[in-house]
């Protein structure tokens, strides 16, 4: 499962049963909490006396999977935020009539139905901060608990006031699954490889936005970009905080006098603050 999450990315895997029933969920966030950063490593502690490197080939997906939320292939768009919101997950399953499980949608589907529109509401008023941050030089162990402890899914490496990159949960998994890594675990044992500094992981691009941008035009650039998240920064580009997928789903419908509505013209999902 590991290497699946790795190298389709995607941060959430499906499971099923023998009837190919919904049987459960795994997130990225599991698999980290599991590979030393929360309540899943205990796994690996009290069965496994802390190897890794067998834990991750003996344990089934099954012990780190939670009860699936989902949706039906007839509900709306309202139902899939409202059932997002109502359990605080960033992917819902989506099951036929028996039960099967078709498909996955997840927080960037529906943000990206908010990309290009003027929303009159700016990334200031729903980014998250102050901003949680870590250092190039600080080890992997350090962040992947942070990532666990405060459920956030990126963490901006900072020298000083200075961006000098980013660590995402993608880049956490996409390490423990490669061949290296492995290997590693193998001979060195977790300890070594835990004490990895994020600067051999984490990104050294990192794509900023001022705190004034509307949040459609800052969805817009996340879309161009690929990233799912961007740095909000002030006019003389210190860091301020983070703009995130997740913060367009729980944050904006809640702002007073934003509206959501469907353009039935377009089909899309529009959220935007009402200007009279």
């Amino acid at each position: 499962m590991l290497r699946g999450l790795a190298s389709e990315w995607v941060r959430h895997a499906v499971l099923v049963d023998e009837r190919e029933l919904l049987a459960g969920m795994v997130s990225a966030r599991d698999v980290v909490s599991f590979l030393g950063g929360g309540a899943h490593y205990s796994i690996v502690e009290e069965e496994y006396e802390g190897d890794l490197y067998k834990a991750l080939r003996e344990v089934s997906a099954s012990r780190l999977s939670y009860a699936a939320p989902y949706v039906s292939l007839s509900d709306d768009f309202a139902r899939v935020i409202e059932v997002m919101l109502e359990k605080g997950v960033g992917a819902i399953a989506v099951v036929d009539e028996s039960g099967k499980p078709v498909g996955v949608v997840s927080e960037r589907h529906i943000v990206s139905l908010f990309a290009d529109v003027t929303t009159n509401v700016s990334v200031s008023e729903v980014m998250t901060a102050p901003l949680l941050s870590a250092r190039p030089s600080d080890p992997l162990v350090n962040a992947m608990r942070l990532m666990i402890s405060r459920h956030i899914r990126r963490v901006p490496l900072l020298e000083g006031k200075e961006i000098a990159g980013i660590l995402t949960i993608k880049d956490v998994v996409t390490f423990f699954a490669s061949a290296s890594t492995q290997a590693r675990l193998a001979k060195e044992g977790v300890e070594r490889v835990w004490s990895t500094p994020l600067s051999r992981l984490g990104s050294k691009t990192v794509v900023t936005v001022p705190a004034r941008v509307d949040v459609g035009d800052a969805l817009r650039v996340m879309r161009d970009k690929g990233v799912g998240s961007l740095v909000v920064v002030d006019d003389a580009g210190r860091p301020l905080g983070i703009f995130t997928e997740r913060d367009v789903i729980t944050k904006v419908v809640k702002l007073k006098g934003v509206e959501v509505f469907v353009d039935e013209i377009e089909r899309v999902i529009v959220a935007a603050r009402v200007v009279h």
